[in-house]
């Protein structure tokens, strides 16, 4: 029983060996895999560059689309009468003899109707399997006037000098535009963009990044929005009529030296500081984990609002609302600020001046100090469960409830009384003191 079997398998492995050889002796005859073998890794490339000039209408808005599945673009605008179009292809394969000969192969399509010209690569459907792809760069010179719509699958993206509006959308690669007058919008999935000197008007700013780290330096719009799932936000000496709002999932964001009418921050995980800024309305910050920072950022009203880090508030005027999980709230340099602090875990601290009431200060464990101008006019009720309280300005009592020294509240005014004062600590001391400036 066991003789018949061994004869086949020995029968089998000949046949294969003899397949083999028959393999490498075809192969070896025609000079290797056949080009675009599925198989075949061997990346040795070939690069092949073409150019092209395209007569238009200098006196009227040029409209430039381009869709490159694999390929960087650079589109540049000056002051010229003509599209310049420079191609750069790139093959891959597995001799340079074949590669040479596949780079004539790929192909590209430049076509023109009237101002408006299209740009067009696609990667055949039969592309190997290999780490490379063949690809196809294109590099535009334009006219300035001219708007710009790019759709790339993988390749990085460069816009600059350009007078219309600019839309990109990006699968795979870095984006770049700078001086650029009109709306702006990119998206890309996985990589960073950086934005530099934008006038944009009355129209918008829009910035989308799945994974990369999004900058954007020295612009003018109505509304700017960032949207960034993993990567840095920031943004220096961006002046918005409008709103200016982010959403960040992992990622810090930084705002300086910029002005709108309301900025709007949304972080799930990152710090957020926001240094200089000019804001008619409302700063609003929610972040589940991360520190909250803002120096010398002035607006009518704050909301901030952080699960799990501390607020640090440096220069402030109007209403503050600031609330904490997990950490600790510091405000400086207050000026006629309402209040409404609050921390479920973390000290309270504030130096500055209080303006219209009603007043909220709150920690259940933490102590809880506020540094005041002796003029102060305040009527205020101040309760610990566990802690004492100190107060270095005098309190005249309506009522005082000492029953234990787990426990003490004092209710009365200062300075005669005014505007409302309500400090809470569940666990942790009271202190009221002077501010010699």
């Amino acid at each position: 029983m066991k003789r018949p079997i061994v004869i086949v398998l020995l029968t089998v492995a000949l046949t294969l060996v003899c397949l083999g050889i028959s393999a490498v002796i075809f192969f070896a005859t025609n000079g290797g895999f056949p080009t675009n073998n599925p198989f075949d890794r061997r990346n040795i490339s070939s690069v092949l560059e073409e150019s092209k000039s395209l007569k238009v209408d200098a006196k009227k808005p040029l409209t430039l689309k381009v869709t490159d599945d694999a390929g960087d673009i650079t589109v540049t605008g000056a002051d010229v009468d003509t599209v310049q179009v420079n191609v750069v292809k790139t093959a891959y394969d597995s001799t340079q003899a074949r590669a040479d000969q596949e780079v004539k192969g790929v192909k590209y399509t430049i076509e023109q109707n009237g101002n408006a010209i299209t740009l067009k690569y696609e990667i055949p459907k039969s592309m190997n399997f290999s780490n490379n792809v063949n690809t196809v760069d294109f590099v535009v010179t334009v006219p300035n006037e001219t708007t710009v719509d790019v759709d790339t699958n993988f390749g990085e993206v460069s816009i600059a000098s350009t007078k219309g509006n600019v839309d990109i959308k990006n699968d795979f690669g870095d984006v770049t535009v700078e001086k650029i007058e009109g709306a702006l919008s990119i998206s890309t999935n996985s990589g960073k963009i950086e934005a530099t000197s934008i006038t944009a008007g009355s129209k918008d700013i829009f910035l989308h990044s799945d994974f990369g780290d999004i900058s954007l330096v020295k612009a003018t719009a109505k509304n700017v929005t960032f949207d960034s799932n993993s990567g840095k936000v920031s943004l220096t000496n961006v002046n918005a009529t409008g709103d200016i709002s982010t959403k960040s999932d992992f990622g810090d964001t930084n705002f300086e030296d910029s002005s709108a009418a309301s900025i709007k921050i949304e972080s799930k995980s990152g710090k957020v500081e926001l240094t200089r800024l000019r804001v008619s309305k409302l700063i609003k910050v929610n972040d589940d984990f991360g520190d909250l920072k803002l120096t010398q950022a002035a607006a009518s009203s704050y909301d901030l609002h952080t699960n799990s880090g501390t607020i640090t508030v440096d220069g402030v005027k109007g209403q503050l609302k600031a609330y904490t999980d997990f950490g600790n709230i510091g405000v400086t340099n207050a000026e006629a600020v309402t209040l409404d602090l609050k921390t479920k875990s973390g000290t309270v601290e504030f130096n500055g001046s209080l303006g219209k009431g009603p007043h909220m200060v709150a920690s259940d464990f933490g102590n809880i100090t506020l540094t005041i101008p002796a003029d102060t006019k305040l009527n205020v009720n101040l309760k610990t469960d566990f802690g004492n309280i100190k107060s270095e300005l005098p309190v005249t009592v309506t009522l005082t409830e000492g029953a234990s020294k787990e426990k003490e509240q004092i209710v009365g005014t200062i300075n005669g009384g005014s505007e409302e004062l309500t400090v809470q600590a569940n666990s942790g001391n009271i202190n009221i003191k002077i501010n010699s400036k």
